[in-house]
C-alpha cells in the first residue's frame, strides 16, 4: 500500500523535478520502541485471551475485578 504511494508521489516530482534525487527506504524505530510494541501486542492478545475462555487473572493476585473486566466478561462479543 504504502509503497505504491511513494512510488506514485516521487514519479510526480521527478516529472516535475528532474534534478531532485528521492531516496526512500523504511524507518526502523529504536530497539526500546520495538520491545514495547511487542509486549503491548502479546499483552494484547492474552488479555483477549483470557477474555474469551473467562479466567479472571485478578483472582489470581487476590485483587477485585475492575468493572472493565467484568463489562468485557458480560460483553464478549
Amino acid at each position: 500500500g504504502y509503497r505504491r504511494v511513494f512510488e506514485e508521489y516521487m514519479r510526480v516530482i521527478s516529472q516535475r523535478y528532474p534534478d531532485i534525487r528521492i531516496e526512500g527506504e523504511n524507518y526502523l524505530p529504536q530497539p526500546i520502541y520495538r520491545h514495547i510494541a511487542s509486549f503491548l501486542s502479546v499483552f494484547k492478545l492474552v488479555l483477549i485471551g483470557l477474555i474469551i475462555v473467562g479466567k479472571d487473572p485478578f483472582a489470581f493476585f487476590g485483587m477485585q475485578a475492575p468493572s472493565i473486566w467484568q463489562w468485557g466478561q458480560e460483553n464478549k462479543v
